[in-house]
């Protein structure tokens, strides 16, 4: 395979791979920017319940199965608890507190629950496993984020450059045949006046 060949096979593979990595990255980017803000209320959430809210005691009356298909598949437990406040006594769906082990919960547990006073009626686990979760989650998001990020930004400046680059060539490819033409055009002229003479 001739020299010009093979340069010309590994600038293709080049612009390939650097194009689907400026693609991943700049998925990654897209995912980290939706999920990150959202890690961080959950985690500012269960921060100001466990410094301002209220703390009870629960029981876990049910617990609901919900099977999920994917890759994997996985089953989702989520508790129903009976807790009374302030003399009343209700029961919640812990919808935001669901677990993927069975054992994390069962019938006739107890668990400390937490609560902003002024919305009693929304509970969440006072738990550090899921505080652990939680924290857990806000710093691979952010380094998911930030990696993405790292990434990306230098590619696309990369490649805007290289585009603005190419434009210029181009434009100055079709300037100089168009002075090329219009020199080519004026020659004729001149030419069909010497021969009229």
């Amino acid at each position: 395979m001739p020299r010009e060949d093979r340069r010309g096979l590994a600038l293709v593979a080049v612009f390939l791979l650097a194009g689907l990595l400026l693609l991943a990255s700049g998925l990654t980017v897209l995912a980290g920017v939706f999920a990150v803000p959202g890690k961080y209320v959950a985690l500012h959430h269960d921060t100001s319940l466990r410094a301002d809210g209220r703390t009870v005691f629960a029981t876990v009356t049910a617990i609901r199965e919900t099977r999920h298909v994917g890759d994997p598949d996985w089953t989702e437990y989520t508790p129903t608890v009976r807790t009374r406040i302030d003399g009343v006594t209700e029961s919640t769906r812990l919808d935001d507190d669901s677990a993927d082990q069975p054992d994390v919960y069962r019938v006739g547990q107890q668990l400390r629950v937490m609560f902003d006073a002024a919305h009693p009626d929304e509970l969440r686990v006072r738990s550090d496993r899921i505080r652990a979760a939680l924290v857990a989650d806000a710093r691979t998001w952010t380094i998911v984020l930030g990696s993405g990020v790292v990434v990306f930004v230098p590619l696309m400046t990369t490649a805007v450059r290289w585009v603005r680059r190419q434009e210029r060539r181009t434009a100055g490819a079709v300037s100089e045949m168009r002075l090329q033409r219009a020199a080519e055009r004026i020659a004729a002229r001149d030419r069909e006046r010497e021969e009229r003479r």
